[in-house]
């Protein structure tokens, strides 16, 4: 659900060639309805780039991954304290649920549990 420019939408930072690797999470968000928009951009620490992405949401929220890990983030924490983390190494349903949690972040209601 890659949206316009002026759609409030949850920002995911991410060079195109990780994003086959974490299309559970673009996934999961989808599920919940929330608009995303992948901007794609060079960057050296994947938490930090989540936290700006966050900050460049209207929706507060801001995603980056590279080829290890993915990161979910909100602006209103600390810039080194992001609110998921996720690595290569999770199953796909920890990935799908990430994504569902990060847009129920977005919507104010409860976060999904997944089996580990």
């Amino acid at each position: 659900m890659d949206v316009n420019a002026s759609t409030p939408a949850i920002v995911i930072a991410v060079s195109k060639e990780y994003l086959p690797l974490w299309q559970e999470v673009l996934l999961g968000i989808e599920e919940e309805g929330i608009p995303f928009v992948i901007n794609e951009s060079p960057f050296d620490d994947v938490t930090k780039s989540a936290w700006q992405a966050a900050c460049h949401s209207p929706l507060l929220v801001g995603i980056a991954c590279n080829a290890q890990q993915l990161i979910v983030h909100y602006k209103n924490l600390p810039p080194s304290a992001p609110l998921f983390t996720l690595t290569t190494q999770h199953p796909s349903h920890a990935r799908r649920s990430t994504g569902n949690n990060a847009a129920r972040l977005v919507k104010g209601i409860p976060f999904r549990e997944y089996q580990a």
